[in-house]
């Protein structure tokens, strides 16, 4: 082949070479911007209160991380950092719904953002975001391309973890809330002003005195007894306790007759000793202020167990309930 013909070949083929080689950088450059924003949005059907209050409170985090088992804790910070896919997660600060998450590996730290929107009082969108610096260098921007899809498909999958736990009210109040209707029309009850939180002994007093009235009137318990604490102004304790009845009665002394109109209530069964039950009483106080639901009525226990039968408090079984429109 002449030498004029292999030369001419050679330049070609450099030329071809070279253009593509610009091609590969132009693209680079076109598509690798020097900074990537890096998001992830996701939903969950929940109040935003109960979902900022989630997001907030980084100990409990492994409730829902996709490995609990990765957690850092600083006990002279009392600071936690989480790991998961090679970086590891740190609150840094906590905003009004939202929180600022530090997310870093040996080569990168990466400030990132979850904001909460309200999309109804009962649904909530979820945003993560943050922004990647890629530089000038070609290469570099290549790497952190990788690193920045790397980043969104760990924010993926541990939104998701966030998600499913804050769909199940459950996990957010601690008890499993809902509403039943109210069967019970008619009832008796008593109450009694003490200096301290009532004793068992003395509240299933004042139930055994409401038994034997009911029996004494040829009347039958429809249902459980019916408890009810207040801590009055003079820091003294009023109980109440009621008990449903198959028929009206008259009421003698310290018992009156009471009716209970048949109404919605909202409910769950909790396990466990007084303060337990006072827990989930909060809960359903902080889940009805969360949905903007109204009591019709004062809160009660409903005592499926009898406690002066039963000294094991974690045996104990109790209805909390509350009346509602």
């Amino acid at each position: 082949m002449h030498p004029n013909i292999e030369t001419r070949q050679m330049n070609k083929f450099l030329l071809i070479l070279i253009s593509l080689c610009i091609l590969f950088l132009a693209g680079i450059y076109i598509f690798i911007p020097r900074k990537l924003e890096i998001s992830k949005v996701d939903y969950a059907f929940c109040n935003i209160n109960g979902a900022s209050r989630t997001i907030h409170n980084s100990h409990a985090w492994w409730k829902w991380w996709p490995d609990a088992d990765s957690i850092r804790h600083d006990s002279k910070t009392d600071s936690v950092w989480y790991y998961y896919n090679g970086y590891t997660y740190h609150l840094n600060e906590k905003l009004y719904d939202a929180i600022d998450i530090q997310i870093k590996n040996k080569q990168t730290a990466v400030e990132s953002n979850i904001q909460l929107f309200r999309m109804n009082y009962d649904s909530v969108a979820i945003q993560w975001k943050c922004n990647l610096s890629t530089g000038m260098n070609p290469m570099t921007k290549i790497l952190k391309y990788r690193q920045a899809k790397k980043i969104r498909d760990n924010m993926a999958i541990i939104l998701s973890g966030l998600v499913s736990f804050l769909n199940n009210k459950e996990n957010i109040y601690g008890i499993n809330l809902h509403i039943v209707m109210s069967k019970d029309t008619t009832m008796v009850a008593t109450k009694s002003v003490t200096t301290n939180y009532p004793s068992t002994a003395e509240i299933y007093n004042l139930i055994g005195n409401l038994k034997k009235y009911i029996k004494s009137n040829d009347a039958k318990e429809n249902n459980f007894p019916m408890l009810n604490v207040r801590k009055l102004e003079n820091s003294e304790f009023e109980t109440m306790v009621a008990i449903p009845t198959n028929k009206q009665l008259k009421g003698n002394g310290n018992i009156f007759f009471s009716r209970f109109v048949p109404w919605k209530v909202l409910t769950a069964e909790v396990h466990g000793g007084s303060g337990t039950v006072e827990e989930a009483l909060h809960q359903m106080k902080v889940y009805m202020f969360d949905y903007q639901v109204t009591a019709m009525a004062i809160p009660f226990q409903s005592l499926v167990t009898d406690r002066s039968k039963e000294p094991d408090t974690l045996k104990w079984i109790t209805n909390i309930c509350v009346p509602v429109p």
